[in-house]
């Protein structure tokens, strides 16, 4: 006759927690024979006490119960006491199996040389999921213990892994370990928090190791009898309490928070749970860094809801890529070296179902990227945010941060001789691949008919969909007094022109001051030594409250580059303050309409720049006299 396992539930509070977790393991598939302990530490509430009673008496479960409230050290030891051929399991009060779970903890656990066994969880343990190393408040939406744990078991059966330590809600300990290690022990640590951790120490000097199951997940509600306010502090008090008695602990720490193979066993829980998802699967593929292209990317995913799920593609170094998910809560993510592992990069695409890949940009990307389309074998879209497809410099832009002029093929090459785009492709072969590419899209999206025409110049013959950026409206803001720039401010973005307009303003005491609503990629004057200043970084929501509290006179979009878009501009529209801006990219066409708004040259001079900026603000009541170059009032 097969010798039964122990397993042992200590209880105390919470009777919702303390039920649910002791009906789960009565309900549970496993057919290894196993007899319920259940340790009543002294519960102070009645509930629990009236239950575990009932349980005793139908034969359900052992019942232990301590006259006062001694800890959980004490309970274990005296419950490891009860039966000291057997192998017992500590399972916490506010935990939940499922399946035939003991069953495969067992099979994992009698392997020669364990010691202690441990499993998946979402919160307090050596492996949490969906995101390791923390806390998980909540299982993934949707899911139930039961149907993460048989996900688990799919991914992982019968696969599991050497750890320096084990803890967790759900542990099995071998006979002959305790016997070799002795009790529990709470007085070195100041407490019974990570005495399990103390327990593997002490058995791993023994000479015994310790294994995660990669094929259990174990529910556990994580800190419900102290609140984690305190099991931070307790945690952290054990930490190092730890680190004393074992100088090697931290090492060991720091080496189970790296563990890869624990990071593959959740990842291949990731892909099946990806499969099974009844939304078809999007990849979007861009540079790693925000910004507008960023935003899009988060825009357009919200736009989609639960219509389609979205995953990420980004470079993580100069020939390796990051598939991830972006979704909050989950941590899933892959690399792939190309172009040696493109065809393994296609293949996780494939078995996940994605339906379709949008292109956002191609920065820092290997070349082999463009190949990703036919390697899965899906339509995909390519939304031009810069003019990537015509130029490695990517916004038409000089060393100095102007508009390059577009000159001809010479004069391009001329360009990257002394700035080598990426792929180390002359203009000649960079635009061909990039044609070939455009033209196997399914769609080409410009966000303006500016960029629409310009890109077309190059590639006659493509069909581009001028689709503006999906955005919410802004709100209405009040009239403000003040020459405002918004967004971060580089060369190209009119960095120099505002500090020239600055310093202008300062020799001629003009009644002009600037306010750039961002940060400057290059130091400029400030004030009191320019009538300059600066407010650095800021979140996108906090762009309205900025505004109202600079109240400007006019807004300023001085760039030097053709802008394909500009979402700080839909903020300049809503307002109805007056508008001066570069006669250059889709700067014109977005303002097309707006009463107060005017165009300058993009070359313009300092001075032409500031008439056209004090003319603008008195475009409601007065008449300014003409500057150098007419302004252009766009209707």
């Amino acid at each position: 006759m097969t010798t039964p396992i122990d397993v042992i539930v200590p209880v105390f509070r919470d009777f919702d927690a303390t039920r649910r977790c002791i009906e789960s393991v009565l309900s549970s598939a496993s057919q290894t024979p196993r007899e319920i302990i259940i340790v009543d530490d002294a519960s102070p509430e009645p509930e629990i006490v009236n239950y575990v009673r009932d349980l005793a008496a139908r034969g359900q479960a052992t019942l232990v119960v301590q006259p006062t409230t001694q800890g959980l050290a004490a309970a274990l030891n005296r419950a490891f006491a009860l039966h000291r051929d057997r192998d017992q399991v500590v399972l916490h009060a506010d935990a939940e199996v499922a399946g035939d779970w003991l069953d495969r903890l067992a099979r994992h656990a009698r392997a020669p040389g364990v010691g202690v066994a441990g499993t998946f969880t979402n919160a307090v343990g050596a492996a949490t999921y969906p995101s390791l190393n923390r806390n998980n408040a909540a299982l993934p939406q949707g899911y139930t213990t039961a149907t993460l744990d048989a996900l688990f078991v799919h991914a992982n059966d019968g696969d599991s892994i050497a750890l320096p330590v084990i803890h967790g809600p759900c542990l099995y300990f071998r006979r002959d370990c305790i016997a070799a290690v002795g009790a529990f022990d709470g007085a070195p640590l100041g407490g019974d928090y990570g005495i399990e951790i103390d327990f593997c120490l002490r058995a791993e000097s023994a000479g015994f190791r310790h294994l995660l199951a990669g094929d259990v997940f174990v529910g556990h509600r994580g800190h419900a009898s102290f609140g984690d306010d305190k099991g931070e502090e307790l945690a952290a008090r054990t930490q190092l309490a730890l680190s004393k008695l074992y100088p090697s602990y931290p090492e060991e720490a720091q080496a189970l928070l790296g563990n890869e193979t624990a990071r593959a066993f959740a990842r291949r829980v990731d892909l099946l749970r990806l499969a099974e998802l009844p939304q078809q699967i999007l990849v979007f593929v861009s540079h790693p860094w925000g910004g507008g292209i960023r935003r899009y990317m988060n825009d357009l995913a919200g736009l989609l809801g639960d219509r389609a799920e979205v995953l990420y593609v980004e470079p993580a170094d100069e020939n390796t890529v990051k598939l991830y998910w972006p979704r909050e809560g989950e941590s899933f993510a892959a690399y792939f070296r190309l172009p040696d592992e493109l065809s393994l990069l296609a293949d996780v695409l494939k078995s996940i179902g994605v339906a379709r890949l949008h292109f956002h940009h191609v920065h820092r990307l290997p070349r082999a990227i463009l190949e990703l389309p036919s390697a899965v074998g899906v339509p995909f879209d390519c939304t031009l945010h810069d003019y990537f497809a015509i130029c490695p410099q990517y916004h038409l832009v000089t060393e100095d941060g102007r508009y390059c002029g577009e000159p001809d093929a010479i004069g391009c090459a001329a360009c990257l001789a002394r700035r080598p785009g990426q792929w180390g492709l002359d203009i000649t072969a960079w635009r061909g691949v990039f044609a070939e590419f455009l033209r196997g899209a399914d769609r080409v999206i410009a966000p303006s008919n500016d960029v629409s025409e310009r890109i077309r110049r190059y590639f006659p013959e493509l069909s581009v969909n001028v689709w503006p950026h999906p955005e919410e409206a802004p709100a209405q803001l009040k009239r403000v007094v003040r020459v405002v720039v918004v967004g971060n401010l580089t060369p190209a973005k009119g960095l120099h022109v505002v500090a020239a307009c600055a310093e202008d303003a300062r020799a001629r005491d003009l009644p002009l001051t600037f306010r750039v609503l961002g940060s400057t990629t290059e130091p400029v004057p400030q004030f009191p030594d320019a009538p300059l200043t600066i407010q650095g970084q800021y979140q996108d929501a906090e762009l309205l409250q900025l505004l109202l509290a600079e109240k400007p006179d006019v807004i300023l979009f001085p760039a030097q580059v053709p802008e394909t878009y500009a979402y700080t501009m839909s903020v300049a529209l809503a307002s109805g303050v007056a508008i001066v801006g570069s006669a250059l990219g889709a700067l014109p066409e977005r303002m097309t309409g707006h009463p107060r708004a005017v165009t300058v040259p993009w070359d313009a001079s300092a001075a032409e720049w500031n008439s056209a900026l004090m003319a603008a603000a008195d475009l409601a009541t007065t008449r300014a006299s003409p500057i150098e170059r007419p302004l252009r009032v766009v209707s």
